[in-house]
């Protein structure tokens, strides 16, 4: 059977279950316990996920955390898995990192990594570049004001380096005034992407821009700097103060950079919300644009806008708006516990997290909806950006995460086709 390319939202954190199927590959830890790891996919918007089980562990043991994906490329994926005594304090110290593959001539691989302690990076650092059979991982730290740091592990080598890197040509100062603590060369990578056809790997700060390293000369101690679209009207004038990830991402396609930037508009009411006790805000619309960048240098006019959409003009057909309305995503209860199904409308739902789809032309973008911040009920919608329509929709599970993200990432994976 020949394997056929596809791709999948997958969940960044894995779940812990005993069931197993044909992608199931095994290890050892460092602590001699024997786990497994199986994927499982769906079509989106439905969330793929992978899980972890325990083949073996030693009495006394116990996950010290929900197994994490740091991340994803073609078919790999690196994950941090921590194990030990019911007893302990779980540190980075005690992870352990496995490289799971899903396309190899022996079929589903999982490999434990030697241990990257001393050289201790942040979840968010760290990206992967598949080589055919061969992968490069690479985290990028910045210790100082304009000291870089790059952590490689090459698997013909099997062992971690490091080497200090410049970025060329250097930063700019940001064009906007910056809230106290944050620096204007300071570089914040909020998520890694990986330009398979380029032989790149890139650190995305979402309100500044990409720091690229190409894997190719590999003893180039330099890394490119990749500007973003800056748009900060949004968010009260304060954009900079908060986290970008409920708001923006950049995916690749092809041989380009896409990037979506989600634009709510609203109030923040005065107190916490009853129900959540999470913030009590307002959501009067929102707004989806699109962009691509297929030449990747560092002229902030590479960018070129797709697509503008506002939350208020999105059309709805019967059979999605009958799916939101199952859902409660429509409903809103009176004071006398009525539904009104007409009293809340898509621009008025809590919205946040768009990813670009890595089908075509990436003119569908994926994002999270419910009807107040940290509700527990949920929806994946798809929204036709070209078309100014919701194409499909599915409810998710929220109970392990009611924080702004909960960090579903594209991800191109290989199926068994006959």
């Amino acid at each position: 059977m020949a394997a056929a390319c596809s791709w999948v939202l997958v969940d960044s954190k894995a779940y812990i279950d005993d069931d197993t199927n044909g992608s199931t590959a095994e290890e050892f830890t460092n602590t001699s316990n024997h786990i497994g790891v199986s994927l499982w996919p769906a079509s989106p918007p439905i969330p793929s996920r992978l899980s972890v089980h325990v083949k073996w562990m030693h009495p006394g043991h116990e996950f010290l955390h929900e197994p994490k994906i740091l991340c994803a490329a073609d078919c790999v994926f690196l994950l941090r898995v921590a194990i030990g005594s019911i007893s302990t304090r779980p540190t980075y110290k005690m992870s352990d990192y496995f490289i799971y593959q899903l396309a190899t001539s022996t079929g589903p691989l999982l490999k434990l990594l030697p241990h990257p302690y001393p050289h201790l990076f942040r979840d968010d650092d760290v990206g992967l570049l598949p080589r055919d059979d061969d992968f490069t991982i690479a985290a990028l730290t910045q210790p100082s004001y304009f000291k870089f740091v790059l952590y490689l592990f090459k698997s013909e080598d099997w062992y971690w380096t490091s080497r200090e890197v410049l970025v060329d040509p250097p930063q700019t100062p940001f064009p906007e005034p910056l809230p106290p603590g944050r620096r204007h060369f300071g570089h914040v990578t909020s998520s890694v992407i990986t330009i398979g056809s380029r032989g790149a790997i890139g650190w995305v700060d979402l309100w500044n821009g990409i720091l690229l390293y190409d894997e190719l000369p590999d003893d180039d101690n330099k890394l490119r700097f990749v500007p973003l679209p800056v748009r900060l009207e949004s968010h009260g004038g304060h954009a900079l103060e908060c986290c970008p990830k409920p708001y923006r991402s950049v995916s690749v396609l092809g041989d380009c950079l896409k990037f979506v930037e989600l634009e709510p508009s609203g109030d923040r009411l005065p107190g916490k919300d009853p129900e959540t006790g999470g913030p009590n805000i307002r959501v009067d619309d929102w707004t989806l644009t699109t962009y691509t960048n297929c030449d990747i240098t560092g002229d902030p006019d590479d960018w070129k806008t797709d697509f503008t959409v506002n939350a208020s003009n999105i059309r709805i057909d019967t059979a999605m708006r009958s799916g939101l309305l199952r859902c409660g995503m429509l409903l809103r209860k009176t004071d006398n516990s009525a539904c009104e199904a007409t009293e809340r409308n898509l621009q008025n739902l809590w919205t946040y997290q768009p990813v670009v789809s890595l089908n075509g032309q990436g003119t569908v973008v994926y994002l999270i909806t419910s009807v107040k911040v940290r509700h527990p009920k949920a929806c994946l919608l798809a929204v036709d950006m070209a078309n100014n329509q919701v194409q499909a929709m599915a409810m998710i599970e929220t109970e392990r995460s009611t924080d702004l993200w909960l960090n579903y990432f594209p991800c191109r994976i290989s199926t068994p086709a006959a």
